[in-house]
């Protein structure tokens, strides 16, 4: 799990996931419809996540067009149970429906380990690159949330726009992030582990 900050002096724009070619974890043959299914679930739970962003979007446009005051923006990211979960567990990407502590635990203890020990150096590889990316998730989502206190504290045109800028990065940043773990994950995930 991550509990340190590594990549907390990169600037914003270094902070992607889209950098170089992300390894492709090799095809499964005769995977079964239930098995697609078991390792689809994690689309699932990352929409939710998605919505939570699309949450904190839609806050952040109200207050551009003066609907909201800036303490509504940290208010409305306490709220929300990635940033719950991101306190207790250290890590964002994982599970909302279960609650995203135990999902965290589970893929970064058991779930990227039991991939890992299938012995398959192309699916491994995966793996990795999905952990490297956990950090970038992980710093963006530490820097929103100081950016949103600082709106909070100082409300004005550099604030809004140190605040808006992270939130894009962060939404462009998980939504790649979710969508290559989730195309190259599914049927290794029904397949290997039988789900999450």
């Amino acid at each position: 799990m991550i509990h340190d900050r590594p990549l907390a002096h990169e600037p914003l724009e270094a902070l992607t996931v889209e950098r170089g070619t992300r390894p492709a974890a090799p095809p499964i043959a005769g995977v079964t419809p239930a098995q697609r299914e078991a390792g689809g679930h994690l689309a699932a739970i990352h929409r939710y996540h998605l919505m939570e962003i699309a949450r904190l979007t839609r806050v952040m446009d109200a207050l551009e067009a003066g609907e909201y005051q800036p303490g509504k923006l940290a208010e409305t990211l306490h709220e929300t149970q990635m940033l719950q979960n991101l306190r207790a567990v250290g890590t964002l990407c994982g599970r909302e429906c279960m609650a995203l502590t135990a999902h965290h635990d589970i893929e970064e203890a058991h779930m990227f380990p039991g991939l890992s020990a299938v012995g398959v150096a192309a699916l491994t590889a995966v793996v990795d690159r999905l952990k490297e990316e956990h950090l970038v998730v992980h710093e963006l989502l530490h820097r929103f949330e100081e950016a949103a206190r600082a709106l909070d504290a100082a409300p004005g045109a550099d604030t809004f726009a140190d605040a808006r800028a992270v939130l894009e990065k962060l939404a462009q940043v998980v939504a790649s992030h979710f969508g290559y773990e989730e195309t190259e994950l599914r049927d290794a995930i029904g397949v290997h582990l039988g789900g999450i």
